[in-house]
């Protein structure tokens, strides 16, 4: 395999290009007043809600190869440097989620964790969990079981929700059943089984899973693996009457159909926002025109659009090489969609 992989990671030297050439119309907003999504790069993104937050899998360090822009990186550490002048304090959130493990996704949390938001509690897959109880001092984090996981091939196999209060109710139960009574956070989320779309060429480049805890944080790309599984999430926005104001559906990778795709939740709510990963869309089929048909959201938002190889974070983003965005965007047609900037602001949409 490493060896398949480095004739690939010399070709990804290719130039990286502004969005505006690749067809990419970038939104810049910041000081938004209503509710509100902020981008923070790669998969990464931060929402604040009837005073809690909710991140999702932050990501700034951003290594290359030499620090040669566009060059993907061998090895990798998670650089305080660029984490912390840039991962807004979050305090208030008690939620990251995070759909799969490679580095990109989980090199930096537990450091934002520890430094940014002390009082979030990681979910991911197994081997999201094994590979942070290596980089110590441990952060807490929830693996949902295998039951509690929606199956995307089953719509009707009834998901669980995790509530922000640290309580799970499997999907159409009554909140009353819970000890204690109903849950009290405002915010929840179902994970969805999903799956990762190759990287190019048809190959996903960093393959397998940890089945142990970790004793040291690996530093080669190797093996920051994808884990058993992969996971998109539903995301609820609660009122205070304990039903959803928005609803939100979150996948971190591209993925053939019906991987990622929802459930049919007890509640019929529709879906506000949908967003989608742009990394790797066109190396997997009917993406994302299939995903968009099942959730018809208000609004679709992009991420992952943007180098993350030796990127400069105080700069405007520039694209990821090899990328066809312009067949992306031709897919979105007819959708409200937003391509934010890093570090900008995506409104919501209007309350129903």
């Amino acid at each position: 395999m490493r060896r398949t992989v480095l004739p690939i990671l010399l070709l990804l030297t290719a130039c990286t290009h502004t969005p505006e050439s690749e067809g990419l119309k970038v939104s810049d907003l910041h000081g938004l007043s209503g509710p509100k999504i902020e981008f923070l790069g790669v998969g990464g993104w931060l929402l604040h809600w009837n005073n809690e937050g909710l991140l999702l899998a932050p990501s700034f360090s951003n290594p290359a190869t030499l620090g040669i822009r566009g060059f993907p990186a061998l090895r990798v550490q998670a650089d305080p440097s660029r984490i912390d002048p840039h991962m807004p304090a979050a305090t208030d959130v008690k939620m990251l989620l995070v759909g799969h493990a490679h580095y990109d996704h989980l090199l930096d949390v537990a450091h934002v964790v520890r430094s940014k938001a002390p009082n979030a509690t990681v979910y991911g897959s197994e081997t999201v969990h094994h590979l942070l109880q290596a980089d110590k001092p441990v952060v807490p984090s929830v693996v949902p079981g295998r039951a509690q996981i929606s199956n995307s091939k089953d719509p009707g196999w009834r998901g669980t929700w995790f509530y922000s209060s640290g309580q799970s109710l499997k999907d159409g139960e009554d909140p009353m059943s819970l000890p204690g009574g109903p849950p009290s956070g405002k915010i929840r989320a179902m994970p969805v089984e999903s799956m990762h779309a190759p990287h190019i060429f048809g190959i996903n480049l960093l393959p397998g899973a940890y089945d142990h805890d970790l004793e040291q944080v690996p530093t080669s790309v190797f093996d920051w693996k994808l884990g058993h599984k992969t996971l998109a999430w539903v995301i609820d926005l609660l009122g205070d009457d304990g039903k959803p104001v928005y609803r939100i559906h979150y996948q971190d990778s591209a993925a053939d159909p019906p991987w990622g795709f929802p459930p049919v939740i007890a509640d019929g709510k529709g879906y506000d926002v949908e967003i989608l990963c742009a990394a790797s869309w066109d190396e997997v089929s009917y993406y994302p025109t299939g995903l968009l048909r099942v959730t018809r959201p208000r609004r679709v938002v992009i991420g992952h659009w943007e180098n993350f190889f030796g990127n400069d974070l105080d700069k405007p983003a520039r694209t990821i090489p090899l990328q066809d965005y312009r067949g992306l965007v031709k897919r979105l047609e007819g959708y409200d969609y937003v391509v934010p900037e890093p570090f900008s602001e995506v409104a919501l949409p209007p309350q129903l």
